[in-house]
Formats: C-alpha cells, sequence, structure tokens
C-alpha cells in the first residue's frame, strides 16, 4: 500500500512539474505574441523607428542641414523620448512631433492585415524612409506679440529675426508709433529649451497663449463700459466729440466754415479724418442739408461702451446716441451709431476713424 502512495506521490509531483512547464512555456508563447501584437501598433512602430536611429544616421542628418555634429548627443535624446505624437498628414505618411515641434517624417508602406493568437488583428507595416526636420534646429520657437511689447530669451532682449504687420482694418490708425503693429519672431538653432518672458509697454510680465512651440499675444484689451475705460483715458470726453460730429454733420455746428474749426481741434492734420471732415465743410454738400431746428435737449439715449484697446495709446469705442430735430414742422429723430477710434498725438487723443457700427460690434 506504502509503495502504491509513493508511486502516486511520484506521479503527482511529475504531473505537477509538466503542467507547470506546459503552462510557463504557454504564458511566454502569449508574451511573446502579445509583445509582438503591441510592437505592431502604428504609434510604436513609428515610435520604435525614432528609438532605433544610432548616432551615425543622427550625426549624418545634422551635416545634411550643415548644422553641429557637436549636437549628436541631445539629438539622441530626443529620439529616446517617449512622448511623442504622430499626425497623418497623407496616405500613410506621419510627421512626429515632440514638444509642438515636428522632428520628423515618416513614411510607410502597408504589408496587409495580420493576426496574433488567432484573435488580434494588426496591420504591419515596412519603413520606406524617415525625412529628419531640422530646418530650424533642435529647439525653436515661434512668438506673436504687439510691437509695443519686448520679449525675452533666457532673460536676454530679443531682437531678431522678426516680421511686423499692421492690425487688420485699422490702416488709418497707423499714423504713429502709438498704434503697435503685429510682430512675429522666429527663434531658431537653440541649442536647448530656453525661457521666454513677455513684458508690456509697462515692463509687466504678460502670459501668452502657448500652443506647443507658438506662443501669442494680440494684445487687445476688450472693456464694455466708459466708467471701466477712464482709467486708461482718463476724463477725455468722447461724447462732446461725438455730439460736435453730429451736429457738423447737419450744419449746426457753430464756428467758421459750418464748425470746422471747433473738428479740426479733434483731428490730425492730413489725416484720411482731416480730409474727410475738411472736404465735407468746404464741399457744396453742406448747404443742401434741410432748414430745421435742434429740439431741447437736442441729444437723449447716450451711450459710450465696447472699447478696444490696442495697447494704452489707441482705442475704438461705440458710440450711440439719438439728436432731435424738427424739419419742416416735423419731428426727425437721427441716430448716431457708430466705432469712434482715437490714438493719441503728442500726449493728446485724436480723432483718427468714424465707421458705422454693425449688430453693436466694432
Amino acid at each position: 500500500m506504502d509503495k502504491k502512495k509513493s508511486a502516486f506521490k511520484k506521479a503527482l509531483v511529475i504531473y505537477t512539474i509538466v503542467l507547470v512547464l506546459m503552462s510557463i512555456g504557454f504564458l511566454g508563447y502569449v508574451y511573446k505574441n502579445l509583445q509582438k501584437y503591441e510592437n505592431n501598433l502604428l504609434d510604436n512602430v513609428l515610435k520604435n523607428t525614432i528609438h532605433n536611429l544610432d548616432k551615425k544616421q543622427l550625426t549624418t542628418y545634422l551635416k545634411q542641414e550643415n548644422k553641429s555634429a557637436s549636437l549628436v548627443d541631445k539629438y539622441e535624446e530626443l529620439t529616446k523620448r517617449e512622448d511623442y505624437t504622430f499626425v497623418l498628414t497623407n496616405e500613410n505618411v506621419y510627421d512626429a512631433y515632440l514638444d509642438g515641434r515636428v522632428l520628423f517624417t515618416i513614411n510607410l508602406k502597408s504589408l496587409g492585415e495580420t493576426s496574433c493568437l488567432g484573435l488580434l488583428q494588426y496591420e504591419k507595416f515596412e519603413i520606406e524612409n524617415i525625412t529628419p526636420h531640422l530646418e530650424k534646429g533642435l529647439y525653436y520657437y515661434k512668438v506673436e506679440i504687439p510691437s509695443t511689447y519686448t520679449l525675452y530669451v533666457n532673460n536676454n532682449e530679443y531682437n531678431e529675426n522678426k516680421t511686423e504687420e499692421e492690425y487688420p482694418n485699422l490702416s488709418f490708425m497707423y499714423y504713429n508709433d502709438a498704434m503697435p503693429k503685429k510682430v512675429t519672431y522666429e527663434i531658431t538653432d537653440l541649442e536647448n529649451d530656453a525661457t521666454l518672458t513677455i513684458k508690456d509697454e509697462e515692463g509687466n510680465i504678460v502670459t501668452p497663449e502657448i500652443d506647443g512651440v507658438n506662443y501669442k499675444i494680440d494684445g487687445i484689451k476688450k472693456i464694455k463700459t466708459e466708467e471701466e475705460a477712464k482709467e486708461i483715458i482718463g476724463d477725455f470726453d468722447i461724447l462732446k466729440i461725438a455730439k460736435n460730429w453730429s451736429l457738423f454733420l447737419s450744419r449746426d455746428l457753430n464756428g467758421s466754415s459750418y464748425g470746422f474749426q471747433t473738428i479740426e481741434n479733434y483731428v490730425i492734420p492730413n489725416t484720411e479724418m482731416y480730409k474727410k471732415a475738411y472736404n465735407w465743410a468746404h464741399s457744396i454738400d453742406i448747404t443742401f442739408i434741410s432748414r430745421h431746428t435742434l429740439k431741447n435737449p437736442p441729444f437723449t439715449n447716450e451711450k459710450i461702451e465696447n472699447f478696444v484697446f490696442y495697447g494704452k495709446d489707441a482705442f475704438s469705442c461705440e458710440v450711440y446716441l439719438e439728436k432731435h430735430m424738427l424739419v419742416a414742422g416735423e419731428e426727425q429723430t437721427d441716430v448716431m451709431h457708430d466705432t469712434l477710434s482715437f490714438l493719441k498725438e503728442n500726449g493728446e487723443w485724436k480723432l483718427m476713424n468714424i465707421k458705422g457700427t454693425i449688430d453693436g460690434e466694432n
């Protein structure tokens, strides 16, 4: 009986060992196939292609773009990163991004679908070619800020590789430097990530919108009410200018040349606004204004709002007022609903444009 028990135990041990070995073998087979499946997933194929680039190949890439071969160690560090993102740009063509910078373009060739463990389907790929992007170097940035702002790169003021353009539809505001332009800086060929700092006209640090390596500040500040705007424009009387302009158009403004002498104080000589006012005062058209009298009070429903500041020395705002008149014994109301734009010249606010407002926006 003991011999039978002993034989049974030996058989059980052998069976258990065989079962364990078979289980290990099976698990190893499953693991190997799962690893194969993982490695053939598209993102991993692309990522491993970059990871497998050696120093010799990276040095070749650097030399092709006339970059220093001494950067190869930093270049290699970038290729080993795990946080790449891939963007499809064409059929089986992907751009590889790292920290918002495109470093490589990878062209693939599909070898068709296959399966793993009879359950997991995946597409096999072959790398046709990989194109490096070193035109701007390993590290680069694009910064868009107003011309009145200052850019610092690693605490040093930066004033290179820049282009300037006017804000759209505001050409009438570009009389002096008070009206900022949009400046775009291209910061290229950095050997390391940089610290970028942007300061406004007062030297205050301003936080930009950041999208990868693109930094942007439009410099435009919107304020709803005149009360809030007075913190910037002080006691500047916009309403007085608007009323006088309305009276000027209906030939109700006192003074020589139908009140042009008053309007002349609000504008800058030889600007479009000056010419517009001068031509109205000195053309025959003004003499055809219908005879009328102003009611008392002539203006009601006065409102100034929707300020847009382009820096501290240029702004526009929306003005609404109603002018009441008697024309041939009948009441008539002229509505002014315009956007007035102002620029500071020699410390004084000057009227640069009057434009009809659409849907309450300027």
